[in-house]
């Protein structure tokens, strides 16, 4: 798609299926064109968009990379710009969403917690959830025979799992 800023974009959001839209930027089309109208004026700014990427570009392309975990060079390469480039665009766009976060993060209010923690209950027997990202959820499926899954907890207090291979390294 070429754009009117005569940059060569591979993206046309209007050529794809709602479907794939979906997939693709795990919001509609509706939602991502609200999105776009909201961050445009951050966005178009000649001191902070410098490149002429219109937009729609800009945003598709971190939707397409929050959305897949991708890395930035495949996302820039399906986007139709350089990797440095969308470098830059991610942190304008990031620093756009950011201006506008609360009007899309809603956090429970500490006295509706228990309530909200049933709700995540009832509807998929996963206990003391306050919220979802996305709503995904990933099965950990158990370790193969000869194999032990182990907990741990790194200095940051992150939660993490080691395999280790019955070498005895996890006193297995």
């Amino acid at each position: 798609m070429a754009a009117s800023s005569g940059v060569q974009t591979a993206v046309d959001l209007s050529a794809m299926e709602e479907r794939h839209v979906i997939l693709t930027y795990r919001l509609d089309r509706a939602t991502i064109q609200e999105l776009c109208a909201q961050l445009e004026p951050d966005l178009m700014s000649a001191i902070r968009n410098p490149t002429g990427i219109p937009p729609l570009v800009q945003v598709l392309s971190v939707l397409h990379f929050l959305a897949s975990g991708s890395f930035q060079t495949t996302v820039a390469i399906t986007s139709g710009i350089s990797q440095p480039m969308f470098s830059n665009v991610l942190s304008r766009v990031l620093s756009a969403l950011l201006k506008h976060m609360r009007s899309y993060i809603v956090f429970p209010q500490v006295e509706d917690l228990p309530t909200v923690k049933d709700d995540f209950y009832d509807l998929g027997h996963i206990p003391n959830v306050i919220g979802a990202i996305d709503g995904t959820h990933v099965a950990l499926v158990p370790a193969q025979l000869g194999f032990a899954m182990t907990g741990a907890f790194s200095a940051g207090g992150w939660s993490r799992r080691r395999c280790c291979g019955g070498c005895g390294a996890c006193g297995q």
